[in-house]
């Protein structure tokens, strides 16, 4: 058995998104399985709001660069002196913890100082790369004009440590979520030709199966779970079902935005829901255990993102049983079969996706026979067990291969 440390910029109960809560299952799970894990991460850095109580196990005194209540932005002065700090905080505690092995979850915001720590101390480090944050730290390009030579004199020489000069990725040994991850980060500048490609996966027994998969209840209730964010093309799904709703209103009752965002595009969204004729409800950021009778209540799921590193909520619909309709121009066109396991809609084309909906809501057997195959893809392929079992693997290997 192993002793891992594992680097995140956020743990929960402070969620960003499904990325901390999987990283969390990932933790629990690995412990089950005997393995001494010590968590280092932030406080959440939201500006006034309190620090989450001591837990053992964990320790928040990392920082992060900019708060995600503030909109991104480069900072490269602000990630320097974060990152040093981060580097000093964390070379301390893996001095205390002495871990087998360092895996470096995510980095968003919180500066490459403590994967510098691990990789000073020598030890084995692991990347796992969920989205494409990493290629923010990625130094910038020669340009012949005096802002372009000055960031690169920042980025290669005065402040290279807050990119990824001289952690020698292309010897690291890192995880992509989905290929398209892996193909956008290769095409960003890293160095990561030979980063494996793991999918992730959801806890399925989170998630009942309802127990009639696929039964559309017409005038039926559509539902989308995540972020409100525009490149996650919520504001097509209003779009699609009041188009579908103005030729055929007696196939649609409701439309459902479980999340949060930026509040200009949520209140861009109010407006345009406000215009449409199909009631639609924004219940904001809901608790995840009660995310599995929200799927069963509703009739169809949308994952309408334009380009998604790969994804959780359209797993969680089909584990439940509520058929996805569903983009491919991200990590889910890699594990999704279009008639198979979710009906295919062009990417932010409104129109395609009302067709989509209507052909769906008015096909009950395509609709049951694409919600049985759906649960069958996770329970085989998109659980968290063989996701686990992956990564334990990979981690493993990686150690015995130390000479």
């Amino acid at each position: 058995m192993l002793k891992l440390a594992i680097i995140t910029n956020l743990y929960p109960p402070q969620i960003l998104g499904g990325y901390e809560i999987l990283c969390a299952q990932v933790c629990r799970h690995l412990r089950d399985r005997g393995h001494a894990l010590a968590i280092i991460t932030s406080d959440g850095g939201i500006d006034g709001a309190p620090s989450p109580p001591p837990e053992a196990g964990i320790t928040r005194t990392l920082r992060l660069y900019l708060p995600f209540n503030r909109p991104g932005r480069l900072l490269r002065g602000a990630r320097w002196r974060v990152g040093r700090a981060n580097y000093a905080a964390t070379r301390a505690w893996l001095q205390r913890e002495r871990p087998d092995v360092v895996f470096v979850w995510s980095q968003l915001r919180l500066t490459l100082g403590p994967a510098r720590a691990a990789h000073d101390l020598g030890l084995p480090v692991v990347y796992t790369f969920n989205d494409l944050h990493p290629a923010s730290y990625v130094p910038v390009r020669w340009r012949w004009s005096p802002r372009g030579m000055a960031a690169w004199l920042l980025d290669h020489v005065l402040l290279r440590s807050i990119t990824w000069r001289g952690l020698d990725l292309d010897r690291a040994q890192t995880t992509c979520i989905s290929r398209i991850v892996k193909d956008d980060l290769l095409a960003s500048g890293m160095p990561i030709a030979g980063s494996r490609v793991i999918y992730q996966g959801i806890e399925i027994e989170n998630f009942p199966l309802k127990p009639a998969p696929g039964l559309i209840h017409l005038p039926a209730r559509i539902l989308y779970t995540g972020q409100l964010h525009a490149y996650k093309g919520v504001h097509r799904i209003i779009e699609a079902v009041n188009l579908l709703a103005r030729r055929r209103p007696e196939l649609v009752h409701s439309l459902t935005l479980v999340g949060t965002g930026p509040q200009a595009f949520v209140d861009e969204l109010r407006a345009l829901a406000a215009a449409g004729a199909v009631p639609v409800e924004f219940p904001g950021k809901v608790a995840h255990d009660t995310l599995p009778a929200i799927y069963r209540a509703h009739d169809v799921f949308v994952f309408a993102s334009v380009r998604e590193a790969f994804g959780l909520t359209f797993i969680e619909a089909m584990a439940s049983g509520t058929p996805v309709i569903s983009t491919a121009t991200g990590g889910q066109g890699e594990v999704l079969r279009d008639g198979e396991t979710a009906l295919i809609f062009r990417t932010d084309d409104s129109h395609d996706l009302a067709a989509k909906l209507e052909y769906l809501l008015t096909q009950p057997d395509t609709a049951r026979r694409i919600a049985l195959a759906a649960r069958q893809l996770v329970e085989h392929s998109l659980s968290l067990t063989p996701y686990v079992d992956q990564l334990e693997k990979f981690v493993t290997a990686q150690m015995r291969a130390r000479p």
